[in-house]
């Protein structure tokens, strides 16, 4: 998708029909450009919410660094009350909101401190509302109560057990167990509730077990857990909870189970899995065993639509929470 030559394309109104799911694509005018973004993308929301279909219910979200407004919203979190965290990884911020997307509050800086974040990057609540924030820059995860109050933070900068490289993914079981996926040294870290070191898995490479370039993670109600590994691999991962591998699917390319940078992952009430497919700009939804059920998305600022798809949670009523980070990799220019 990137030119370093910029283009514009004029592309027609498609209606593509795949598998049980219509994708309906409206292009405007788009120009692609090499690490540049546009300002204007009026009609575009950062947080979008679905049912387990994929119908839409509503949004929120506009650019811009104020409250309910975003920069580069990534992580999605949720509690058992349904108040949804984001984490903004250009604002260096985590806003909570309620389940309508009315704003409560907001906590966090640029910087190294508690509190303080560089690329927080995705989030995950555990049952006893306790905030978990991988923070990628810091090569740490930090830990806060419901309403951002620091509690504790683990890792340093290596690749030793407990540091990171480029914490991304995190994840807590039943037990409260946290899962932490390392972008840039494949490997998945277990953790306690607060940061002791239980185990690890994972080398670098496409065998069983392996990663290449690990996304996000997610635990089921029997805590089975499922990584996603972008890029080359593209494909979901899943294991017990001590890292035993069970098994995996997905193949590079956009057909349906296919993936072109896999990132979110969740499960719903029923096991069914759902995968952020970011660069296909469409939602993926699995069965328990990794069979292909539906899709939806497409290429656009529209309700139903992405433009840079990153996290995704699932609420207590299978309802579908999604990131937009809106044209933080590209220029994009379009009516939206």
């Amino acid at each position: 998708m990137r030119n370093n030559n910029s283009a514009v394309i004029i592309l027609p109104v498609v209606v593509v029909v795949v598998a049980s799911t219509i994708i309906a694509t409206n292009f405007s005018s788009f120009s692609f450009g090499q690490n540049e973004t546009n300002t204007q993308l009026v009609g575009l929301n950062y947080i979008k919410e679905f049912d387990s279909n994929g119908k839409f219910i509503t949004s929120w979200g506009t650019k811009g660094s104020g409250p309910g407004q975003f920069l580069h919203a990534h992580g999605i979190g949720l509690d058992s009350a349904g108040n949804v965290y984001v984490s903004d990884a250009e604002n260096y911020k985590i806003q909570k909101f309620d389940s309508n997307g009315k704003f409560i509050t907001s906590w966090g800086t640029k910087g190294s401190g508690p509190g303080q974040f560089i690329q927080p990057e995705s989030i995950v609540v555990d049952s006893n509302g306790n905030i978990f924030v991988a923070d990628f820059g810091n090569s740490r995860i930090q830990k806060f109560d419901s309403n951002g109050k620091f509690i504790t933070s683990w890792g340093s900068k290596g690749s030793g057990q407990g540091q990171f490289k480029g914490p991304w993914g995190v994840a807590v079981d039943s037990a409260g167990n946290v899962y932490v996926s390392d972008q840039k040294n494949p490997v998945v870290q277990k953790f306690d509730n607060n940061g002791k070191f239980i185990t690890s898995w994972g080398s670098k490479g496409s065998g069983e077990g392996q990663f290449v370039h690990l996304h996000d993670i997610a635990v089921d109600s029997d805590d089975n857990v499922y990584v996603t590994d972008g890029r080359e691999n593209s494909r979901v991962s899943k294991f017990d909870s001590n890292g035993k591998f069970i098994t995996s699917w997905g193949s590079k390319g956009s057909g349906p189970g296919q993936f072109n940078e896999d990132h979110g992952i969740d499960i719903d009430s029923s096991g069914n899995i759902y995968v952020v497919d970011t660069r296909n700009y469409r939602i993926q939804k699995f069965s328990p065993d990794g069979t292909f059920i539906r899709q939806w998305g497409s290429t656009g600022c529209g309700p139903d639509q992405f433009l840079i798809a990153h996290d995704l949670k699932i609420d207590s009523s299978d309802n579908v929470y999604i990131s937009d980070s809106g044209n933080v990799h590209f220029k994009l220019e379009a009516k939206c």
